[in-house]
């Protein structure tokens, strides 16, 4: 397995606390990684340590398989850390072509191409200023500027953040485009939960500065099944009921009184019945399905940590 990054026990602290603690995340070559956590949670320490911003406190960051590199292997790598910044008064084909000059890319066909790639057409925004923008535009402009040295490697920090709708359409339509037809391995932060579900292939959860699960899409699609959700009088009667009189025993009570039921779920006649009969209260009964951001509240510990 090839990974782009790996980071082991990475650790900053501020004036003895930990912004970042003992991390370890893998992300592996050609995937989506999505890095979600609150706001705080310690996600652009991470990533401006990752792009050499920052120093750790401690641990190891690896690159491509290496520990030990130079400073030139951040040339196989775009980023965007915080909020992109732009020289407002010039165009986005200006701005590029600073960029180009200051980094020492060559080809200037280039900037064409990553207008072009998020969606930026050079004719239709040649003259326009960058203060002229929308908030969608200079985030699209901000990947452009990231992806014009053709990396292999990109690390986005909460690019979809303060957009509308259908801005963040935008820009996740861009990055799996960049990730399918590009083969660019993309690091991307969140504390949209709903956004990181519908772009990542993998999902790395922080809180408060620690790694609380790292896990693949699909396995995570796995986890998050249907279920017949009950709100009963009695949820240890009806525990009792669904394993001995229908055999079923996939099930959790989620809280007080209230079961989810995995396996079986097409029965839902059947387990009414069986409830009303033996005198336990149906007050609900109806099909669910847990997403991302159950998952995710359930992880750290429940709302009150939201």
């Amino acid at each position: 397995m090839e990974y782009a990054i790996r980071t082991h026990n990475l650790s900053k602290k501020y004036k003895g606390v930990f912004a970042v603690d003992n991390l370890n995340i893998n992300i592996k070559r050609g995937e989506i990684y999505g890095f979600l956590g609150q706001n705080g949670a310690g996600k652009t320490t991470t990533l401006r340590m990752l792009m050499n911003l920052i120093k750790p406190s401690d641990g190891e960051i690896e690159l491509f398989g290496q520990t030990n590199y130079k400073k030139d292997i951040y040339k196989r790598i775009g980023s965007t850390i915080e909020y992109p910044g732009f020289y407002p008064n010039l165009t986005a084909e200006e701005n590029l072509e600073i960029h180009r000059r200051m980094t020492g890319i060559e080809n200037k066909e280039y900037i064409k191409e990553a207008l072009a790639i998020v969606g930026l057409e050079l004719k239709e925004i040649k003259d326009k200023k960058v203060k002229n923008f929308s908030l969608g535009m200079k985030q699209r402009l901000g990947i452009a500027r990231a992806i014009l040295h053709k990396p292999e490697l990109l690390i986005l920090d909460e690019p979809t953040n303060g957009l509308d709708p259908l801005g963040i359409k935008d820009i996740r339509e861009t990055l799996i485009s960049l990730k399918d037809k590009q083969g660019i391995t993309i690091l991307v932060s969140s504390h949209l939960l709903s956004e990181i579900e519908q772009l990542a292939t993998e999902v790395g959860i922080i809180h408060k500065g620690r790694l609380v699960e790292e896990i693949d899409y699909k396995e995570l699609q796995r986890r998050n099944r249907k279920y017949l959700k009950l709100r009963i009088s009695d949820d240890k009667k009806a525990c009792y009921l669904l394993e001995a009189k229908l055999g079923i025993k996939d099930f959790d009570v989620f809280e007080n009184n209230v079961l989810r039921i995995y396996e079986g779920i097409e029965r839902a006649a059947e387990i009414s019945k069986l409830m009303i009969n033996n005198d336990v209260d149906l007050n609900e009964m109806s099909l669910s399905v847990d997403n991302l951001e159950d998952y995710f509240v359930n992880l750290i510990g429940g709302e009150e940590n939201v």
